[in-house]
C-alpha cells in the first residue's frame, strides 16, 4: 500500500514546496518528450524494419524494448543545474540532438556522465533499467 503524500505539511516547508514543484515539472516535461516529433524523427532514422533499430553505437539491431531514445548532450548537464530555460532548450531538441542506443551502450554512457557528475560535486542521476533480452527475431543488415 502506498502511503498518501500529506500535501498539506509540504505547503508548509518552503523547501521542500519548492523541490516537490521542481520535480513535478521536470517529470511533466519528460512525459511530454514522448510527443515531440523530432524525437520520432530520430527514431525513424535508426529504422531497419518494422519493429527492429540500429543503435548508433554499436550497430546491432534491437527491438523496440531493447533501445532508449537518448539525448546526445544531456539534458542535466554534467557541470551542474542550468536555468529552467536552458533545461526545456536541452531537453526538446531537434532530430540530430537524439541518438538511438541499444540498453547497454545506454548504461555505458549514463555511468560515464554520473561519473563526472559526482566529480563536480552533483548527485548522479538515476535511470530506469530494462532488462536486456536478446531479441527474438534476427535481422539481417545489409
Amino acid at each position: 500500500m502506498t502511503k498518501k503524500k500529506d500535501y498539506s505539511a509540504l505547503e508548509k516547508d518552503h523547501e521542500a514546496f519548492d523541490k516537490f514543484r521542481n520535480n513535478f515539472a521536470m517529470a511533466s516535461l519528460r512525459r511530454a518528450t514522448y510527443r515531440w516529433p523530432y524525437g520520432h524523427m530520430a527514431m525513424s532514422r535508426q529504422r531497419v524494419e518494422r519493429g527492429f533499430y540500429k543503435c548508433e553505437v554499436c550497430k546491432e539491431v534491437f527491438g523496440p524494448k531493447e533501445i532508449n531514445k537518448d539525448h546526445i548532450e544531456p539534458v542535466i548537464p554534467v557541470t551542474g543545474k542550468k536555468s529552467w530555460d536552458e533545461t526545456i532548450e536541452r531537453m526538446f531538441v531537434k532530430s540530430s540532438g537524439y541518438q538511438i542506443l541499444c540498453l547497454t551502450c545506454h548504461d555505458n554512457k549514463t555511468q560515464i556522465e554520473n561519473q563526472m557528475r559526482v566529480k563536480n560535486g552533483q548527485k548522479p542521476i538515476r535511470h530506469n533499467k530494462k532488462k536486456l533480452t536478446p531479441s527474438k527475431k534476427k535481422v539481417k543488415i545489409t
